[in-house]
């Protein structure tokens, strides 16, 4: 388990950047915003779904109580975004912030406060 810190700077500035994704990339910021909807609500973490992404190697989040049937169609979600025309946009900006990490990044898609994020890199 790797673990950086992510200074409340670091979390403001993937903040903006979100912003400013979703500002002018609406369609790949709301499809965005969808899958890491579904990866909260069927409990998956985060780190799942930012290696689904990246196409990394898969079993240190490799889900374990949900049905296969289930995560099918959660892969298949996570392929339609892949297959999104501006997707690079999503992987510059996971990339640009690593030190915040996936599992922020994606809290801060769903509205959390940059503040309740400071501090260590949440492995989920």
């Amino acid at each position: 388990m790797t673990t950086m810190l992510a200074g409340l700077n670091d979390i403001y500035t993937a903040q903006e950047d979100l912003a400013q994704l979703k500002g002018e990339h609406e369609g790949l910021y709301e499809q965005l915003h969808h899958v890491v909807s579904l990866t909260r609500q069927l409990q998956i973490k985060y780190g799942y779904m930012g290696a689904l992404l990246r196409d990394e190697d898969l079993p240190a989040y490799e889900p374990k109580f949900v049905r296969d049937s289930i995560l099918s169609l959660y892969q298949q979600e996570v392929q339609n975004l892949k297959d999104h025309k501006e997707i690079q946009q999503v992987k510059n900006l996971m990339k640009r912030h690593r030190k915040v990490g996936d599992s922020k990044l994606f809290l801060l898609i769903l509205g959390t406060k940059p503040e309740l994020l400071q501090g260590s890199t949440i492995m989920k």
